[in-house]
């Protein structure tokens, strides 16, 4: 039996323009590699098969998500998305009932969105469902073409026509399709375009043509669609990313004296009525306790701390401290 929701992440691209001799999927975000942020999405979201396309220094990737339950493929050649999936459909030897496929490189992708999305498609069962946005200025995205208010094809902005280009909606490269329909068609796919790929959008002009419905879900939030292809990028998305962590904190009942000169990683627990003062950077699997006093300048790394500790100006790694503990400036406990 085949699992009936099941993802595929693609990941396979180098970043060139990250600069780096790392797949940019790896790059950390917050301590953790961006491409598990990802992960973390689909899971929310009830697949329960999830696989990654890789290709460049697949061995890099594949020991970042060690770990997840997470199957992967290998694209030896990247020649778009399109073949990305044919190499999933040659390797996986089943057909899945439903497949989601997202890009490795948006950790912000909204999980609410896809709940939307997966609702949305189990309900109307289309060939595909995929998610849009309407943009004001939508520079390179693929844009939504429709006829008589339908979902007929998406265009690649490097093929569009100037009329094309003017339209506001576009492609976030987020799809659930019926498997039946992907597994029947997806080595349809030819590469007569300007880039010489296979492109996954096709897939939607093939459905049309079959009079099978494709249907979009939109996107309200656009920061949640940024994908990482820089530097740059990758410090909006943690700047983003650190923001939601510290509000999520504070409104638990955690005091952060300067947010804009604390860091806390995503996967630190905090309890109420404890407060972080500046300088203080709280990263790996951390728990904090009630009615402590933390900082400032503590870094603490992957530590247990009890209730009503305070810390000042030290450093904690991997140590547990019970409840009323008082660590002096300069110390350093290791576990």
């Amino acid at each position: 039996m085949t699992a009936k929701l099941q993802a595929l992440i693609l990941a396979a691209g180098k970043g060139t323009r990250m600069k780096s001799e790392l797949p940019k999927v790896v790059h950390p975000i917050l301590g953790k590699p961006m491409v598990t942020y990802v992960i973390e999405a689909v899971k929310a979201v009830g697949c329960d098969k999830i696989t990654l396309v890789t290709g460049y220094k697949s061995e890099l990737v594949n020991a970042a998500i060690a770990g997840e339950n997470v199957l992967s493929v290998e694209q030896p050649q990247q020649l778009g998305t399109g073949h990305a999936v044919q190499c999933f459909a040659k390797q996986s030897g089943d057909t899945p009932e439903n497949l989601l496929v997202v890009c490795g490189d948006t950790p912000l992708i909204s999980v609410a969105t896809l709940r939307e999305m997966i609702e949305l498609h189990t309900s109307k069962k289309p060939a595909i469902t995929m998610m849009t946005l309407a943009m004001e200025n939508p520079g390179n995205y693929g844009r939504i073409l429709r006829e008589n208010g339908k979902v007929c094809a998406i265009r690649e902005a490097r093929d569009c026509s100037p009329a094309e280009l003017a339209i506001k909606e576009v492609n976030l490269a987020v799809y659930l399709f019926d498997g039946r329909f992907l597994m029947n068609n997806i080595f349809a796919l030819t590469s007569n375009n300007q880039q010489g790929e296979y492109y996954l959008t096709d897939l939607v002009e093939m459905a049309v043509a079959q009079n099978l419905p494709v249907i979009s879900c939109l996107e309200k939030d656009e920061s949640s669609t940024l994908g990482i292809n820089s530097r740059q990028h990758l410090a909006q998305v943690s700047t983003i990313l650190q923001q939601q962590i510290l509000e999520k904190l504070m409104n638990a009942g955690v005091t952060i004296t300067s947010p804009q000169n604390t860091f806390i990683g995503p996967d630190v627990e905090i309890a109420s009525d404890t407060t972080i003062h500046p300088g203080t950077m709280i990263s790996g699997k951390c728990k904090i306790g009630r009615d402590c006093t933390i900082g400032p300048n503590c870094r603490i790394t992957n530590a247990i701390i009890g209730d009503s500790c305070k810390l000042e100006a030290c450093i904690i790694d991997r140590g547990k401290l019970k409840d009323n503990s008082i660590i002096e400036p300069f110390s350093f406990i290791e576990g």
